[in-house]
């Protein structure tokens, strides 16, 4: 409600009061009951123009959402805007912190008077941040501790800290990786930084690859040159630093050619017959007794032979015939 103007009420009880003004002037000063009356409607008066004005403060105030940035180990001074009509009095406000949320840790909040007529608050957070991160908290400002609810306002407060200046800081390092010839490795590093990072990433530690200037870096296909260590430049315009060396081991790609067997050979109550190996390759043998509704069974599984030759084969005789195949796996 807004405040009305004092002249249209003080007509009207200067008419209200009219008949008493006659009173006084026909009746007896000594009976003092004119005056009595005329005491009382000016107390009346008073309290009209009082009551406007208490009801008109909660909605003449409001305090607009606000956001302020901040720096880790930088002073800090942030003034919460007011807003309000300054044709209405506003009484005296107390300020707090209230749920959700905290004030950055460092940072606290203040409040002082700032005018008297109408008396006003002001109210300032300020401090030295020591904690980054985005901080959200509601700030409430009330006639009075015991106002009721349609006497305060709230305002939301956004308060964002960045992390102090300083060089990148590797968080997590590339790893080792072994792969096949042919295939694909991938290193990757996670840096923290308050400013926009630059990356190199370097072979051998001293030969800066061309255009591996991103956060990860991709060989494919790999090759047999590419074994060895890996690290990266990171580097912000405060400084860098090297990240730890990363092991790239390539395994040679295993060329199976074709092959062929030949008929087994009885010894004892072994099947025998020769197979060509090559090195690096996994085998597997299996067997079938007859070619009408069996199934092949895996009689003996060779381990990975660091020799290229001939592996003698044999399995146990479990019938006058059988028919045996060779698998092979890079």
């Amino acid at each position: 409600m807004k405040k009305l103007g004092s002249y249209p009420l003080l007509l009207a009880t200067l008419l209200q009061l009219a008949p008493l003004w006659r009173s006084l002037g026909t009746s007896a000063v000594t009976t003092g009951a004119p005056a009595i009356a005329i005491i009382r409607s000016l107390l009346l008066f008073s309290g009209i123009v009082g009551s406007v004005d208490a009801l008109s403060a909660a909605s003449a105030v409001s305090i607009p959402k606000q956001t302020f940035n901040a720096k880790v180990g930088v002073k800090a001074s942030f003034p919460i805007v007011i807003q309000f009509d300054p044709t209405y009095t506003i009484n005296i406000i107390t300020w707090a912190p209230v749920s959700p949320g905290i004030l950055p840790p460092g940072l606290s909040l203040t409040t002082s008077p700032i005018s008297f007529d109408p008396p006003i608050l002001s109210a300032t957070i300020k401090g030295t941040p020591t904690q980054s991160g985005t901080y959200v908290l509601t700030v409430t400002a009330k006639e009075k501790s015991t106002s009721p609810a349609d006497r305060t306002v709230t305002g939301t407060i956004t308060v964002i800290v960045a992390p102090a200046d300083a060089p990148p800081k590797i968080t997590t390092a590339p790893s080792d990786q072994s792969v096949t010839e042919g295939g694909t490795a991938t290193f990757s590093v996670i840096a923290n930084s308050a400013a926009p990072v630059q990356y190199q990433w370097y072979f051998n530690s001293n030969q800066a690859i061309a255009r591996a200037t991103n956060a990860s870096l991709v060989l494919n296909p790999v090759q047999l040159t590419a074994a060895g260590t890996y690290s990266v430049w990171v580097t912000n315009k405060f400084g860098g630093l090297f990240s730890p060396v990363a092991h790239l081991i390539v395994n040679p790609k295993v060329v199976v050619p074709p092959f062929s067997l030949g008929s087994p050979q009885t010894v004892g109550s072994d099947f025998h017959f020769a197979l060509p190996v090559v090195a690096g390759a996994n085998y597997a043998v299996q067997y079938l007794s007859t070619l009408k509704g069996a199934t092949w069974q895996t009689v003996s599984n060779l381990p990975t032979l660091s020799v290229s030759g001939t592996a003698d084969i044999h399995v146990p005789i479990s019938g006058p015939q059988g028919w045996f195949r060779v698998t092979s796996t890079p």
